[in-house]
């Protein structure tokens, strides 16, 4: 079984990008290190890009050495001492940074009502040769060309918040590169800046509080800023309405977890790159005319890292009960999150893992006749699910983009136990007969077992030890509490409740007579994303959606900016409860050839013999509230994304036409000098 959504059409790409925090405080040899926080001067919180060489800690093993882009932290300096300190990191771009300072993205906290006051800059320097002279529709370029999207927050996508139509230039980006960024967004020059930008994203005062996360999202370059370690979570918190009201949850340590696809390899010099070969494996990687061919890529780094660690460790002492924030930021990787005993370790004894919130929104479900009051706790997969086992493999299998915050209880016994990545399967016949559909093993029944685990698939190991002296966490909060925190209004008993979908999404490929790209775009229904036809799908303010989305081919995750959803269905099995996401899960139709999916038979595992498994239609509910403006909806595997399978959607109060106009959108180079 494959849970590797590798990209599956050529398109184009060069380039290094990634974030980097410092260590909050020193910790034992392979221990999980904790992200900083974002620095904040005078008020405003300060994000900032520079080229460096980081240093990947390796639990006890070797390290590995990746050059990178990176947001800089500058700790506690303020007003004159950072602009200092930013001088004299230029003065450095590209050397090797201090030991502790990790790929991996400071953490942003805030509150409901607050506003995310950033400073937002882009040191990288301007190159042509990672096409930032360029602009396309369905081709991945523009890789040293910054923007900052707060994934799953429902707030303003317009001027200065969640605006990802916005392109931050290198400071010393060429004036005809600047004049066709113009030209491109139909003459706003507001949406084409420099160096820095500062940010104002207003949080309404009533917002689900929970784990979200923050990336780079300019299109043509999302995958390799994120397979270069460049996001960072982005904590709501609220002491009287969210999880961290709970006694429970404040008296538990926390661990923030951004599981991480760093997309390296190695070329003819140290350290390793991450670049268009590494990240897209596609043959055209250069944007200059007369330019030789980029250099062959092998042995890429498909192992995952968290917080920009290899093979860490998260102590645990017996009992103990913690609170886990995971993200996950990969470009296409799907991991399960259960943690597998060590050969020797009785299963039994795993840690137990309840969820409190999914995608930030607190899990809140009924509770049964004589049920212990607890939150949902995660099983391993369930192989014939009804509408409580749909639940669990829906918040079991974390897909890019999507956050859980759980309260991980360990055993009473010591043990090791390890958080896996399942190993590309192998692509079988599932019966005798050569009509019967190519599926992937393993599957879904063989996931979350003990055995052998080969250093490529070790993610994380769990070290549960004997209780020290002293008061340790043991306590967990109910499902009753949970129950009573601040959701989003439930759309299942909307009064305008469609019966059958009214917005249907099928997310596929194309071939190159279509799209820009050579051999082909992704698309959604049989369309490369266009910015230059203007919206390529209307929502009506207040208005309730029923959603049905599926795949053609390939596994992959629907996502949309500034609005939740509720799921409720999944192939022909009805959710128990409905569970609030900015992001889901999409997996491929394995009897039509879908050899390229999570696993057989997706998270209902449809039995793919019998011929009739066309996919699992997902479908939920949705309203877009609030605001208005231009948004996109596209595949969080974001090496899809970048070869168009995105949509500019417009939302619109009732009554009201679009604004969008179509604008022209040049595809000719510029700066190339």
């Amino acid at each position: 079984m494959s849970i590797i959504a590798k990209p599956c059409r050529p398109a184009l790409v060069l380039g290094v990008l990634a974030l980097t925090a410092l260590a909050a405080s020193p910790a034992p040899a392979g221990e999980l290190v904790q992200p900083a926080p974002v620095p904040v001067v005078a008020g405003v919180s300060q994000l900032m890009a520079f080229p460096q060489i980081f240093t990947l800690p390796n639990g006890d093993g070797a390290p590995l050495k990746v050059q990178a882009n990176a947001f800089v932290s500058f700790g506690d300096r303020k007003g004159a001492e950072v602009k200092a300190a930013v001088t004299a990191r230029k003065q450095v771009m590209g050397a090797a940074l201090p030991t502790g300072e990790l790929l991996a993205g400071p953490t942003i906290r805030a509150h409901p009502g607050d506003t995310l006051d950033i400073l937002f800059t882009n040191g990288l320097p301007f190159d042509a040769d990672d096409g930032d002279g360029t602009m396309f529709n369905a081709v991945p370029h523009g890789f040293d060309v910054l923007n900052l999207h707060t994934h799953g927050l429902h707030v303003s996508p317009q001027k200065d918040g969640d605006n990802v139509l916005l392109a931050i230039y290198p400071a010393d980006t060429p004036a005809d590169v600047m004049a066709m960024c113009v030209r491109d967004a139909n003459g706003d020059a507001s949406l084409c800046q420099k160096g820095d930008y500062h940010y104002r994203i207003k949080i309404p005062e009533q917002h689900p509080a929970g784990t979200y996360w923050y990336h780079p999202h300019k299109h043509g370059a999302v995958a390799l800023q994120l397979a270069s370690g460049m996001s960072g979570a982005l904590i709501i918190q609220d002491e009287k309405n969210g999880i961290d009201s709970l006694p429970a949850v404040r008296g538990a340590a926390e661990k923030v977890m951004l599981l991480q696809s760093i997309e390296s390899a190695p070329n003819l010099t140290s350290p390793q790159r991450v670049t268009c070969k590494s990240v897209y494996s596609f043959a055209r990687c250069t944007y200059v005319d007369g330019q030789p061919a980029p250099e062959p890529v092998q042995n890429v780094n498909q192992k995952l890292s968290v917080n920009g660690q290899l093979n860490p460790t998260v102590t645990m002492t017996t009992d103990e009960v913690q609170l886990w924030r995971v993200v996950n930021t990969t470009v296409g990787t799907v991991v399960p999150m259960c943690l597998v005993p060590q050969t020797g370790v009785d299963a039994a004894t795993a840690p137990a893992a309840y969820v409190l919130a999914a995608d930030g929104v607190p899990v809140q479900r009924p509770l049964s006749p004589g049920e212990e009051d607890l939150p949902l706790r995660l099983t391993a997969p369930v192989a014939k699910p009804d509408g409580k086992g749909v639940v669990n493999n829906e918040l079991l299998f974390l897909a890019p983009g999507q956050r859980l915050d759980m309260m991980v209880k360990a055993p009473a016994k010591p043990g090791r136990y390890l958080l896996v990545q399942p190993a590309p399967g192998t692509v079988v016949k599932r019966q005798q007969s050569s009509q019967d559909p190519l599926a992937r093993q393993p599957g879904i029944g063989d996931l979350c077992k003990p055995g052998v685990v080969p250093d490529a698939q070790l993610v994380m190991t769990v070290n549960v030890v004997a209780a020290a002296s002293g008061p340790t966490a043991t306590a967990l909060p109910t499902q009753s509490q949970l129950n009573r925190l601040y959701a989003p209004t439930t759309l299942v008993d909307a009064a305008d409740r469609p019966a059958s979908p009214t917005q249907g999404v099928v997310f596929g490929f194309t071939s190159g007579t279509y799209a820009e790209s050579a051999g082909g775009a992704s698309v959604v229904n049989g369309r490369p994303f266009n910015a230059e036809g203007g919206p390529q799908r209307i929502l009506t303010l207040g208005q309730t959606n029923l959603w049905g989305v599926m795949s053609a081919a390939d596994t992959h995750m629907f996502h949309i900016h500034t609005n939740s959803f509720q799921v409720v269905k999944r192939g022909t099995v009805d959710y128990a409860f409905p569970i609030w996401r900015d992001t889901v899960l999409i997996n491929c139709a394995a009897a039509v050839g879908g050899t390229n999916c999570t696993f057989p038979g997706g998270l209902t595992n449809v039995d793919a013999n019998t011929g009739f498994n066309y996919g699992e239609v997902v479908q939920f509910l949705s309203q877009a509230l609030d605001y208005t403006g231009a948004i996109v909806m596209h595949c969080h595997n974001t090496s899809h994304e970048d070869n168009g399978m995105m949509e500019l959607v417009e939302m619109v109060e009732p009554g009201k036409a679009p604004t969008i106009t179509p604008h022209a959108h040049h595809h000719e180079g510029a700066g190339h000098h």
